[in-house]
């Protein structure tokens, strides 16, 4: 057998820049602003087909996503969605494509739930009790995946999968015959105290937001955004700021960059794989975990059935991810970007008629044209490479 050949200094300069974090790749680049054309021209092409004018409906959608109130759901929305994407890259870093999202964030929010109401001493506490039980619960659905795989080499993305269903089966179960309200007609559990919840920056009712009223008016943008956008914006920031500081400070994160991109090396220079993998799904679920209980207590103020799970927030952060290629600061800029798209295709859906899911199709359009990279540098290099 001969042996391997040496790498070239030119493929192990390529190595060295993929392990370099936070590296921006001009061409990565160039692939995401020629699938955001394409993704363009073909919407305005959909919109014209469906005699509405395209520039009409464009900015019928951005004053949607970005003016006043608007803002204001993009904000409260993209809190979710970026800390769930957040949580999905730390195992897709690892080289794990966890599907568990949708199950530990409705697991995290049972939690919240659950602990919220319960849990002994002044509000404050509750809560923290609360978020610290959704963090617990996400992180053992995500480990549960990560343990069949380093032990039984189950594949994680059909275990955290097919996790899902049991867990929101379960919490749908407990909601109707354990924790429904018999105050209301909707499936849902009861109301959390409003000491328990996770208040708004500037309530309305508070003195921050009665000076912000004073001060600027009750439809300023600043006034609207303090009495719409809570605490768990907070939470969210300091999520961000742990993943930069992991990925970029901690040995932990170098590790997992190189098992990500390659295994069988990361194990060979001394690289405990096993434990790498665990860790990082089990942050990653508790993060997911932590996501569902800030909804129920920020937003919800109550667990309702299908409320999570149909949020969309799972599969949007899903897509963040992937795009976002798991790093922190892209996952930020995408995931308010395809809020924002969302909130924008309610709008025309309201304005024109058109369907709401207009806005997942063009997220997904996205996703889809930058993995097929459709650069006109790459379009060459592969169509000479079939020549």
């Amino acid at each position: 057998m001969s042996e391997p050949r040496p790498a070239t200094p030119a493929e192990t300069r390529r190595f060295s820049d993929r392990l370099r974090i936070g590296r921006i790749d001009r061409l990565r680049v160039a692939d995401l602003v020629a699938a955001v054309a394409l993704t363009a021209v073909a919407t305005t092409v959909l919109f014209a087909a469906v005699g509405h004018d395209p520039l009409l409906v464009y900015r019928t959608m951005l004053r949607g996503a970005f003016a006043g109130a608007g803002l204001v759901t993009t904000v409260q929305q993209a809190i979710p969605v970026i800390g769930l994407a957040l949580a999905l890259s730390f195992s897709f870093r690892a080289g794990q494509f966890n599907l568990g999202g949708a199950g530990q964030f409705v697991g995290g929010g049972l939690a919240g739930a659950v602990v919220a109401p319960a849990a002994p001493g002044p509000g404050l506490l509750a809560v923290i009790a609360a978020l610290a039980a959704a963090a617990l619960a996400g992180a053992l659905l995500s480990s549960a995946s990560a343990v069949l795989y380093t032990r039984l080499a189950a594949p994680v993305f059909a275990t955290s999968l097919l996790l899902n269903y049991p867990v929101v089966s379960i919490t749908s179960y407990l909601i109707k015959a354990v924790l429904r309200d018999p105050a209301t007609s909707r499936d849902a559990s009861r109301l959390i105290p409003r000491d328990r919840r996770i208040p708004a920056i500037a309530a309305a009712d508070s003195p921050a937001g009665r000076i912000l009223d004073d001060r600027f008016g009750r439809n300023h943008l600043l006034t609207l955004l303090g009495a719409g956008v809570n605490w768990s914006l907070l939470v969210v920031a300091a999520v961000f700021a742990g993943c930069v500081f992991v990925n970029t400070r901690l040995p932990i994160g170098y590790e997992t960059k190189l098992l990500g991109l390659n295994p069988h090396l990361a194990e060979a220079v001394g690289v405990r794989t096993s434990r790498a993998v665990v860790l990082n799904m089990a942050t990653g679920g508790a993060i997911a975990g932590l996501m569902g209980a800030l909804v129920v207590l920020g937003s919800h103020y109550r667990l309702i059935d299908g409320a999570l799970d149909g949020s969309g927030y799972p599969i949007t952060a899903l897509l963040v991810a992937l795009l976002a290629r798991s790093r922190p600061g892209p996952v930020l800029l995408i995931g308010f970007l395809f809020t924002a798209l969302g909130v924008g295709g309610q709008e025309i859906e309201r304005e024109f008629g058109l369907s709401a899911y207009v806005s997942t199709v063009v997220q997904a359009l996205v996703v889809f044209l930058v993995t097929i990279k459709p650069t006109p540098r790459f379009l060459a290099r592969r169509w000479g490479a079939r020549r």
